[in-house]
């Protein structure tokens, strides 16, 4: 699949990346996500719940995808570059052509390695495309029984292994069959899809439906964490009132995150600051101080020093770029 060009204005939250014989991939700039750290973004329709995206890292506003969750299962090919991708616990490095699987209801995110327009092919389709209908064999012991497995919570895909290079073309497939959209592509896109599935569960030991309640238990605390942050990013915080509201001691609520992030609270919060002021600052009507207020910063000064040491200009400059 071709590398496709980056001529992309950069206020749009959704904008279109590539276009070939009425072939469309989108490019996501900023994740909309909710206070529960869920991404809202509707993935196709409720007829069809699935689409295709691109994502050119450098064209995000903070230059890399943040976390979120979302209930859809996710498919990821990097055909630009280097990215890492955070899963839970876990990081992994893609190359180019390198790919990952991630399950529904699970923390990632991507950061580009060395090049920053590093970019990614993402598929998202909801379990319930897979699962037919309530009650049916395909919900009951393929899919509901593996969506909270930790065998199943990533994997890394690479073409070196025949059964992964299968089933990223697979991915490819149905990424084609979404963005063209002739007669018929769902019920091609839905038997390909069912493929892919199939590969995963044969191919990944321990797809039993047996549930790791303390890897499970590390995400939704960590969850937990980030809803509390999200709905008070504006406010002054400690650690110890984040601790107490995710029933951590302050030490295992710093470790926690930092294990599963990868990351600290803090810098967390300053990232989440910014992305809300990068939104602010499309409004003319609101001062740099009043953005500095709004967005939880002590003071305007602190606001454009930090602003600018993440993102290479003042927020008045940014401001003039949009």
């Amino acid at each position: 699949m071709a590398a496709p060009s980056f001529h992309l204005p950069r206020t749009a939250v959704c904008v279109i990346l590539s276009e070939t014989n009425g072939a469309v991939q989108m490019q996501v700039l900023d994740i909309p996500i909710n206070q529960n750290q869920m991404e809202t973004t509707r993935h196709g329709s409720f007829r069809f719940p699935a689409a295709v995206y691109s994502s050119v890292l450098s064209r995000n506003v903070l230059g890399f995808t943040n976390w979120h969750w979302h209930e859809e299962l996710q498919l990821c090919r990097v055909f630009q570059g280097s990215v890492r991708f955070y899963v839970n616990q876990k990081q992994y490095l893609l190359q180019t052509g390198d790919g990952i699987f991630v399950n529904s209801g699970y923390l990632h995110m991507a950061k580009p390695e060395g090049q920053a327009d590093s970019a990614y092919l993402c598929l998202n389709f909801h379990p319930r495309l897979l699962a037919s209908f309530h009650g049916s064999v395909f919900e009951e012991q393929y899919v509901q029984p593996n969506l909270k497995n930790p065998a199943l919570e990533d994997v890394r895909l690479t073409r070196e292994i025949p059964w992964q290079r299968e089933l990223l073309e697979q991915m490819e497939r149905i990424c084609a069959l979404c963005e063209e959209k002739t007669f018929g592509y769902e019920l091609l896109a839905m038997s390909a899809m069912y493929e892919l599935w199939f590969r995963l569960l044969k191919n990944t030991p321990g797809t039993d439906g047996t549930i790791s309640r303390p890897r499970f238990r590390s995400n939704a605390a960590v969850q937990t964490i980030m809803t509390y942050i999200n709905k008070h990013y504006d406010e002054p915080l400690t650690i110890e009132m984040i601790a107490r509201e995710a029933s951590l001691s302050v030490s295992e609520c710093c470790r926690l995150f930092k294990r599963v992030t990868g990351d600290t609270i803090f810098s967390y919060l300053q990232s989440l600051r910014l992305s809300r002021a990068t939104e602010l600052l499309e409004e003319d009507t609101l001062s740099i101080s009043q953005i500095a207020y709004d967005t939880g910063f002590c003071s305007a000064s602190y606001f454009i020093e930090v602003f600018k040491k993440r993102m290479g200009q003042t927020p008045l400059q940014y401001r003039k770029s949009l």
